[in-house]
């Protein structure tokens, strides 16, 4: 890896990091769509569960599933991404290309499927409230206003690009104590939120024999779920 490598690494990170907490401030600043939006990730985290559970049944799968998914969606990655960006200096001076490009990657996924998400739950509100009751007709019809199922499914790649880096983190001979070595200089430094992420993944992916199953599972049944969202017929409530 070059320097050119490492360039836009950084600048891709930079990017990504302020246009999520640019989205962050639009909830954050508003009482009313911070109550809609909370409540909106979680009925489509309720809504999407029931697809992945066979999944979470082989070992490490459940784990892997619940990381993916709590990283990209909830007001409560805004702390975590706020102070993200108040290190980036640090972090974009710092971190092994290799760690760079795995946080450029996941800082861009968290980014797109933020703006989605938030754009989704506009299109939900009804005079200005989320309706108490979500149905699934009424969330489909805001799905395909904000986003597509080729949008979806680049995320669903970019999603699957960062487990196969995160794989060959998991692969690096001594990582994970050269991870738990890093957790105070990590914090000291202003980044410890960036290597918690990491030393997660690392972790995660670790517990899983066969990641690249894992990851053909998660790409098909994101497929069947988005083709579901988008391309199906509307009907009932």
């Amino acid at each position: 890896m070059g320097r050119s490598d490492r360039k836009q690494a950084a600048a891709k990170f930079r990017r990504a990091i302020a246009r999520s907490n640019e989205l962050h401030a639009d909830y954050l600043g508003d009482p009313g769509l911070y109550e809609s939006y909370d409540h909106f990730t979680r009925w489509q985290l309720n809504y999407m569960l029931p697809y992945f559970s066979d999944l979470l049944e082989p070992e490490g799968y459940a784990e892997a599933v619940d990381f993916i998914v709590s990283d990209l969606a909830g007001v409560g990655v805004s702390a975590r991404d706020r102070d993200i960006e108040r290190a980036t200096p640090v972090i974009v001076r710092s971190l092994p290309t290799h760690a760079l490009e795995t946080a450029a990657a996941a800082v861009e996924l968290n980014a797109r499927a933020l703006e989605i998400n938030l754009g989704i739950c506009r299109e939900l509100l009804v005079d200005g409230e989320l309706p108490t009751d979500i149905t699934e007709k009424d969330y489909f019809i805001a799905c395909r206003k904000v986003s597509s199922y080729d949008e979806c499914m680049d995320l669903v790649h970019l999603a699957t690009d960062l487990g196969e880096t995160l794989k060959k983190l998991a692969r690096v001979p001594l990582i994970g104590g050269l991870l738990r070595t890093m957790r105070k200089p990590a914090h000291a430094a202003g980044f410890g939120a960036l290597q918690e992420f990491l030393e997660t993944g690392y972790l995660t992916f670790r517990r899983i024999s066969d990641i690249d199953r894992f990851l053909e599972f998660l790409r098909q049944r994101m497929d069947h779920v988005f083709e579901r969202v988008y391309n199906s017929p509307i009907t009932g409530q």
